[in-house]
């Protein structure tokens, strides 16, 4: 018998005494006949059966509720694990496990919002291998790979890499200024050229903000554009001036 049944038992004897107490009561009041013995002790009996129905029933359904409540807690955590993954897929590099355009947007956004909230800077550096480069695109997605792997290597934990390009990186320094990007360039450099991968030499550009553009995206396409007009191997800092033609074929 399942832990139904046993309800089903228990409620239905205890109620149902209420019928052998009444019938007990009416013979020592003096109803002896079998007809009025019987009446007055289904009664009880009917009311034991009817209140069983009832009570039962509402524990099926405080069981079903709690149940519903369960799976939808569950499907709710499956949900929000799910869309977890899917943000993380959506702002990552596939080739360099860095953050995409969308990725360095979304947190160039917040890092305005503080910069401005604390009267600070921050500095979206951009740099392009595309001078100079080797036409074999194995070698030189061979390259941004073993680069993103290294990168983080080379960074504070407070800076993020972002691939915005097919040969172009920008790198988000925060409460930095020229001196501190120019400091930041040296090192990175250094550890290229220590590096036993062959990495050509790079062009690099900067925007600031605020003194360029409040705009995350304006920032990114100042740096870029800066970059490329850079001779490989310096560094320029952006005029604000962003040509038509500047966007990223990564997002």
């Amino acid at each position: 018998m399942n832990l139904n049944s046993f309800k089903w038992l228990g409620y239905f004897f205890l109620l149902s005494g209420m019928g052998i107490v009444t019938l007990s009561m009416g013979w020592i009041a003096g109803f002896h006949g079998l007809g009025t013995l019987m009446t007055v002790s289904l009664i009880p009996l009917l009311l034991a059966v009817l209140i069983s129905f009832f009570v039962i029933n509402i524990q099926e359904n405080d069981l079903k509720k709690r149940d519903l409540e369960r799976n939808l807690n569950m499907r709710t955590i499956q949900l929000q694990e799910a869309n977890q993954i899917i943000r993380r897929i959506s702002t990552k590099d596939r080739l360099t496990g860095l953050y995409n355009r969308r990725g360095l947007r979304e947190l160039l956004k917040r890092e305005i919002l503080r910069c401005e909230r604390l009267k600070t800077s921050l500095v979206v550096l951009a740099i392009t291998f595309d001078e100079g480069r080797d036409k074999d695109n194995i070698k030189r997605y061979s390259m941004m790979s073993v680069l993103g792997k290294k990168l983080s290597n080379y960074i504070r934990s407070t800076d993020v890499f972002a691939r915005v390009s097919e040969d172009t990186l920008a790198i988000l320094l925060l409460d930095t200024g020229v001196d501190g990007t120019k400091i930041f360039l040296d090192r990175l450099y250094e550890q290229l050229n220590q590096s036993s991968f062959r990495f050509p030499v790079f062009r690099a550009g900067l925007a600031i903000f605020p003194t360029h553009s409040p705009n995350p995206d304006d920032l990114i396409n100042m740096a870029m554009h800066t970059a490329k007009q850079t001779n490989p191997g310096d560094m320029g800092i952006s005029d604000g001036f962003i040509p038509d033609n500047v966007h990223s074929g990564i997002d």
